[in-house]
C-alpha cells in the first residue's frame, strides 16, 4: 500500500532566471577580494624591502670609513679597519630601523621579529687586487684575496672599487598573521668623486 505524504507535498524548485548572473557575480567578487588582497600585501612586502635597502645603504656608507693616510699617499681608497667599520655598521643599522636593544623594530608593520646581521663584508680595492674581509656577529675577521673584475659580493654585483656589503635578516608579518622569514642584502661602493 501506498501512502502520499499530505504534510509536506514534495514541491517543484523552478530555475528562476538570474541565479546564474548571481553565483558567477559572487564568485567574481570573491575573486577580486582574494587577489585585492595578494597585491595589497606584495606591495606591503615592497614597501618594507625599499625602507630595509635605503637603511642598509645609509649603514654601509657609515660604516666606510676610509684610511685617510693611504689616500694621501696613492689616492687609493680603502677601508681603515673592517673590525671599526663593523661597530660602527651596528651603530648605525640600530639608528637607520629605530632598533631597541633587542634589536626589534617599534613598527612592527614592517619588521615583525628581531633583526640579525647575516653577514658583514668590507672589499677593499688597489690595482689589480681585492681583499675580502669577512667579519663575523662576535668580531671575528677572516681575510682572502681574489682579482679585480672577477670578485662578485653575494649579490653578483662585480666588485670593481672598495665597497661594503651587508646582509640582514628578519621576519615580516603577513595577512592573516602569516610570518615569513626575509633576508635583504646592499652593496655600498666608495667611489672617488674627482
Amino acid at each position: 500500500m501506498l501512502l502520499k505524504n499530505t504534510e509536506h507535498p514534495q514541491r517543484k524548485i523552478k530555475w528562476q532566471q538570474g541565479k546564474v548572473e548571481w553565483t558567477a557575480g559572487l564568485f567574481f567578487l570573491l575573486f577580486l577580494g582574494i587577489l585585492l588582497c595578494t597585491q595589497l600585501q606584495i606591495e606591503g612586502y615592497r614597501s618594507t624591502a625599499l625602507y630595509l635597502e635605503d637603511a642598509l645603504a645609509a649603514s654601509n656608507l657609515a660604516s666606510a670609513v676610509i684610511d685617510i693616510q693611504e689616500y694621501g699617499i696613492s689616492h687609493t681608497v680603502q677601508i681603515a679597519d673592517p673590525a671599526a667599520a663593523y661597530v660602527l655598521y651596528e651603530a648605525a643599522l640600530k639608528v637607520n630601523l629605530s632598533l631597541n636593544e633587542n634589536w626589534e623594530c617599534p613598527n612592527r608593520d614592517l619588521i615583525s621579529g628581531p633583526v640579525t646581521v647575516e653577514e658583514y663584508i668590507v672589499y677593499n680595492v688597489k690595482d689589480d687586487l681585492v681583499t675580502i674581509y669577512h667579519v663575523g656577529r662576535n668580531g671575528s675577521i677572516w681575510k682572502e684575496t681574489g682579482i679585480a673584475g672577477e670578485v662578485r659580493s653575494p649579490d653578483g654585483i662585480l666588485i670593481e672599487s672598495s665597497s661594503v656589503y651587508s646582509e640582514i635578516s628578519f621576519s615580516v608579518e603577513g595577512f592573516l598573521g602569516v610570518t615569513v622569514e626575509a633576508r635583504k642584502g646592499k652593496l655600498a661602493d666608495i667611489v672617488v668623486n674627482e
